[in-house]
């Protein structure tokens, strides 16, 4: 080497690797694309589930009408399912019975839906037992 010339001091600069790859990228994109899609079929029958436990509680429960029969408590919850546009449930669904002095409304169901291709989605709901209020109680 010659004198003259300074010594270059040859330094590698390491790249490193910052953000996502395009692999990366496409896998995250799809994963989401997938989770939107699953929520998005999951959403109408819960949405219709919490609609359904609502109008049971609010005939049962919040609105009990003293002396109601079995007969009248059905045809006013048809009422309100079909005014509510419940589409998954309808009242031939619901067990209406009488046990032990109270009238016993079972409202559980299962859903049903497509998800992916050859997969279905199930959700049951099986918070949908409630008794009125004891006759001559209040």
């Amino acid at each position: 080497m010659n004198r003259r010339q300074p010594q270059r001091l040859h330094t590698h600069r390491t790249r490193s690797n910052a953000g996502f790859g395009l692999w990366a990228i496409t896998t995250n994109l799809a994963f989401l694309g997938l989770l939107l899609v699953a929520a998005l079929r999951v959403a109408p029958s819960y949405f219709e589930y919490l609609t359904v436990k609502d109008i049971v509680m609010r005939a049962v429960v919040e609105e009990p009408v003293a002396g109601e029969s079995v007969p009248q408590l059905r045809n006013r919850l048809a009422v309100l399912l079909r005014t509510s546009q419940v589409r998954d449930v309808g009242i031939d669904d619901i067990a209406i019975y009488p046990e032990r002095g109270v009238i016993v409304v079972d409202a559980r169901y299962e859903a049903r839906f497509p998800l992916f291709w050859v997969l279905d989605g199930v959700m049951k709901f099986d918070d949908l037992v409630i008794e009125t209020t004891p006759v001559g109680r209040s």
